[in-house]
């Protein structure tokens, strides 16, 4: 999930694994790793390429549809 993002970004930004690499300070396995879905990066490393990239990091969390949701939190 995190890897398709990572490379459909990076396609549209039309740089090469090693362009993206160069610019977020990391290595092109790396970047083929992340892309491959075989590591999971810290939000640290997403930054770093997302600012790459030229683009912003958005972190979200969105509700789940598939399961009910838990009562709110009264205190």
């Amino acid at each position: 999930m995190v890897g398709s993002a990572v490379r459909a970004a990076r396609r549209r930004a039309g740089m090469s694994q090693s362009e993206l690499a160069a610019r977020a300070g990391t290595s092109q396995p790396s970047v083929a790793r992340l892309e491959k879905g075989l590591v999971s990066p810290t939000v640290i490393s997403l930054d770093r390429i997302a600012r790459a990239l030229g683009t912003d990091l958005v972190i979200d969390f969105e509700p789940r549809t598939d399961v009910a949701t838990p009562p709110s939190d009264r205190h």
